[in-house]
């Protein structure tokens, strides 16, 4: 469980919800919360300064009635990336809480989202808040791609939401899928999926997930559309994956798969890469 929440917000509607979360968990674990608030760098100095002194007092008023009852605040000017990166190490957080981002379209193509530049380069557990926080989460959705950070990814899932009910998806490509299996055939498709659920068995043996997660069956589908399948008939509050490049020669990349989700978050995020 988390003994030491971090929570950046730019004290926005959608920060407000990741300040609210944060609190809520770090009340729930008994844990430490700092808050923090970053006035980017690039701004003339004169600018910076006065909404620095500006929002400090904004963030006291914000932090006023929080379910925890003691938050450490701090206030900088720095750059967005490396001031959390430097509050994560200077706090000793185990994990990063944020807000969705605002949508830039050209800027999130070129440079990618702040989640995302953070995540590139650390591997603290991070927290993407989409919702209002009105109650612990209830359900939990991971998706499979046997990796040590999904696992991980699961076990931090559980500890912050230990009622709350687990389930799984593994999505499995089938290559030249309209050539092999034309008709969906089942008799095609089965050699695929036996492989992957054997593969699957020999993960879960090693992987020490949570006793209440029951190990899904393979489907052949791609990631994305299983994904949304499962969130039709399960409706979850939480998502829980893994972030990693299949590429040992770009290990800052996310996968474009991560990448979908952060962009356009279907629910609170759990990420955590490695």
């Amino acid at each position: 469980m988390p003994d030491n929440i971090l929570v950046a917000t730019d004290l926005s509607i959608r920060s407000e919800r990741a300040l609210r979360r944060a609190a809520k968990l770090a009340e729930q674990h008994d844990a430490r919360l700092t808050v923090l608030c970053i006035v980017d760098e690039d701004l003339p100095q004169r600018v910076a300064t006065r909404m620095r002194d500006a929002m400090i007092e904004d963030l006291a008023l914000h932090c006023e009635g929080l379910d925890h009852g003691h938050a450490v605040q701090r206030v900088e000017i720095a750059d967005p990336v490396q001031g959390i990166l430097g509050a994560i190490e200077e706090s000793g957080a185990d994990l990063l809480v944020l807000g969705v981002h605002r949508h830039r379209p050209i800027w999130d193509l070129v440079y990618g989202t702040t989640m995302e530049r953070v995540l590139r380069v650390s591997s603290v557990p991070v927290l993407l808040v989409k919702s209002v926080p009105h109650a612990p989460y209830a359900r939990v959705l991971a998706g499979l791609d046997m990796s040590e950070a999904c696992a991980t990814a699961i076990r931090m899932a559980h500890e912050l939401a230990p009622e709350a009910s687990l389930s799984a998806f593994h999505a499995v490509h089938v290559p030249y899928r309209g050539l092999v299996a034309p008709r969906g055939s089942a008799e095609a498709l089965s050699p695929f999926l036996e492989e992957a659920e054997r593969r699957m068995r020999t993960w879960w043996q090693g992987a020490d997930l949570p006793e209440t997660l029951a190990m899904p069956r393979a489907e052949a589908a791609g990631r994305t559309e299983l994904l949304m399948r499962r969130l039709s008939e399960i409706g979850p509050d939480l998502l829980a994956i893994g972030a990693h490049s299949r590429s040992s020669f770009t290990p800052t990349i996310l996968g474009s798969f991560t990448e979908q989700i952060l962009r356009d978050p279907p629910c609170d995020v759990l990420v955590l890469r490695r």
